[in-house]
């Protein structure tokens, strides 16, 4: 008898083990569940902040081009910073830059038709990375690669890399033979290490789907008056450049023409430089930078905007920092 009521003790142990561990791993799934649904929750809510913070963006540009009639420059009101704004829950900051403002490694890209534009952007781009303090033949090699990781066809420029250099790597792969999306695909094209993406990054963008090189001087800081020096080549001196930007009109210059006229840049125009096409006073490429914050997450988040007349879209979305 006595034998039989341990047996029956032990199996009621037993039972009550495994129900205790039964409900231990239902209350860690639960929780897990409850977690990832408020994970959700948050990830979403961030989106739907995120496609918020674009559609003011889109009305603002839209008001502020119109009415300077078309023109540009630093002191509108996209250009300030905004926020952070306290939202239920948490809370949304902006920032704006102007892709007019920065070297498109897009506009490197070109055709045998577009030879000689093409040479002046190598060029351009060259004077850009001497004057950052890279040597001049690390200067040639990296337009080189990038140009033929961006060029249509499998030849290799002077200078360049093509198929055979990145088939012959421990893990190999080919060139895209498009335009970039994002300047961080740089780490892809040859002699691009992280030193130098870091040391260009502040100085250069990738425009999707465009490969003009167009720079806004109206939007131009001092820190990135570099940019004047390598579209003249160098006729401009960075001294020259930040003077330009200091003179600047408050409210920008009013047109091409007036910039031209600066006595600045008249001594930067000959054969070689041509007529400065590359200087405007407009922009139509902007780029959002969003961080929010809602409950425990935190998220950064970036688009490009299109603004054209009677129209703003949004032509490229990433998350992460630029």
């Amino acid at each position: 008898m006595r034998k039989q009521q341990g047996v029956a003790l032990i199996t009621v142990l037993l039972v009550m083990a495994i129900i205790a561990v039964i409900a231990t791993n239902l209350g860690t799934q639960l929780q897990r569940q409850v977690t990832r649904t408020a994970s959700f929750e948050q990830s979403e809510q961030s989106y739907w902040m995120w496609l918020s913070g674009e559609a003011v963006l889109k009305e603002v540009l839209q008001q502020e081009i119109e009415r300077n009639d078309g023109i540009v420059h630093a002191n509108q009101n996209w250009a300030q910073r905004a926020g952070p704004f306290p939202v239920e829950g948490g809370q949304i900051a902006a920032q704006v830059k102007d892709l007019r403002s920065c070297f498109n490694l897009n506009s490197l890209a070109g055709t045998e038709q577009q030879g000689l534009s093409l040479e002046k952007r190598r060029k351009q781009f060259q004077q850009l990375l001497v004057s950052l303090e890279l040597d001049a033949f690390q200067a040639e090699s990296l337009a080189g690669a990038l140009t033929d990781w961006l060029d249509s066809d499998s030849e290799l420029s002077q200078s360049g890399a093509e198929d055979p250099d990145y088939e012959a790597l421990p893990h190999p792969y080919q060139t895209a033979n498009g335009l970039l999306f994002d300047v961080s695909e740089l780490r892809m094209i040859k002699g691009f290490t992280a030193k130098v993406v870091q040391r260009i990054k502040p100085y250069v963008c990738a425009i999707p789907g465009n490969a003009e090189l167009r720079i806004n001087v109206n939007t131009l800081d001092e820190e990135r008056a570099v940019l004047l020096v390598a579209v003249t080549q160098g006729k401009l001196t960075l001294d020259g450049a930040k003077q330009l930007i200091q003179a600047r009109p408050e409210a920008g210059y009013e047109s091409r023409e007036e910039l031209l006229q600066d006595s600045l840049l008249t001594g930067a125009q000959d054969g070689e430089t041509g007529a400065l096409d590359e200087l405007a006073v407009s922009s139509e490429y902007f780029l959002l930078q969003a961080y929010i914050q809602w409950g425990s997450l935190e998220t950064t988040a970036r688009s490009v905007l299109r603004v054209t007349s009677g129209q703003a879209r949004v032509v490229y979305r990433a998350m992460g920092e630029d």
